[in-house]
């Protein structure tokens, strides 16, 4: 014979009819599991059904949105602007010479541009900006510790280089490029060059080459020194400028570890002869041969110096663990 502790349900249920059906807020715990059940089973949203997921982007799309980035924040920067003014120097002084000359063919156009563009634009401003921008594209996150954050997002850190790379080709090459298409107009208003002969207009793309091919190199370079460095633009100084400019002063081989040998070697033949080079020295002056490399080879040199320091940034930026904040005491 049953008692009523041994059916619960059917003691509440008594209960419920003693009462006169008036309705009483009883708790059934026998009945939870199936509540707990029922709200398990609910369906998911189309969203979290499998198939239904938002694709992962590729390769490609994880460079793009790194050289997005990478844009808005050079665009952003106070020393865009302060580049951008010291690469347009140059287009003032055709106009210059064309003002204080005393006679208004005094000077050759296709001297002054070739002379401004091979000294000041592929010499100077090429490692210039390559310092301001490339040199700080690696170490100013590190050093503002905003790189655990940027890294958060599950991209491959190989195409988070190469797309802050690219960003910053597209940002000097403008710069350059626009300052050496100016300042060859700029030139077009004395003798020997003019905007409209083919043969000006070919020199002009091939100078363009050469400081796209230079951009490369020393971008490669300033990235390096970036994320193996923490001053990468005083270390880029002393490389780029101190030790380039001392490589070919010294007779031999040396000026092969130069970036500056394999741009020059893409010049153009112009009448000069580029071959010598004269030095001046307390004891007189003495000519230096300088062993020549071709174009071809010169090409393959540089874009090696530019995989090898990108390889070099890729692997730094990929064994390396970022912290959001130091450890205490440290």
């Amino acid at each position: 014979m049953s008692t009523a502790s041994e059916h619960p349900e059917n003691s509440m249920a008594a209960t419920n009819s003693d009462n006169g059906g008036a309705h009483t807020n009883v708790t059934v715990v026998g009945r939870e599991p199936v509540a707990l059940e029922s709200a398990v089973r609910r369906p998911l949203p189309d969203w979290l059904k499998p198939g239904n997921q938002p694709g992962r982007g590729g390769y490609a799309a994880s460079m793009l949105a790194s050289c997005r980035h990478a844009l808005v924040t050079l665009t952003r920067r106070k020393r865009l602007a302060l580049a951008a003014f010291i690469a347009f120097l140059p287009v003032l002084i055709p106009l210059a010479l064309a003002f204080l000359s005393t006679s208004r063919f005094a000077e050759s156009g296709n001297e002054v541009f070739v002379r401004l563009v091979e000294e000041l634009h592929i010499n100077v401003f090429a490692p210039l900006l390559a310092l301001f921008f490339a040199g700080m594209l690696v170490a100013e996150d590190i050093e503002t510790r905003t790189m655990p954050y940027i890294l958060t997002r599950p991209i491959p850190r190989s195409a988070w280089v190469a797309g802050r790379f690219c960003a910053f080709m597209i940002v000097a090459a403008t710069i350059l490029l626009t300052s050496a298409a100016l300042t060859f107009a700029a030139a077009s208003i004395h003798a020997n060059l003019t905007l409209t002969n083919v043969v000006d207009l070919s020199l002009l793309l091939h100078y363009f080459g050469v400081m796209i091919a230079a951009l490369l190199a020393y971008g490669g370079v300033a990235v390096f020194l970036g994320a193996f460095t923490k001053r990468p633009i005083v270390y880029g100084v002393i490389l780029l400028y101190g030790w380039q400019s001392l490589a070919t002063q010294i007779p031999g081989l040396v000026d092969f570890f130069t970036i500056k040998k394999y741009t020059d070697a893409l010049l153009p033949v112009m009448a000069t002869q580029r071959h010598v080079a004269e030095i001046q020295t307390a004891l007189g002056t003495f000519q230096r041969e300088v062993f020549q490399v071709s174009a071809i080879r010169a090409m393959v040199a540089l874009l090696l110096i530019t995989t090898i320091s990108l390889t070099a940034t890729i692997l730094a930026v990929s064994r390396r663990e970022y912290a959001a904040d130091r450890t205490a005491g440290s």
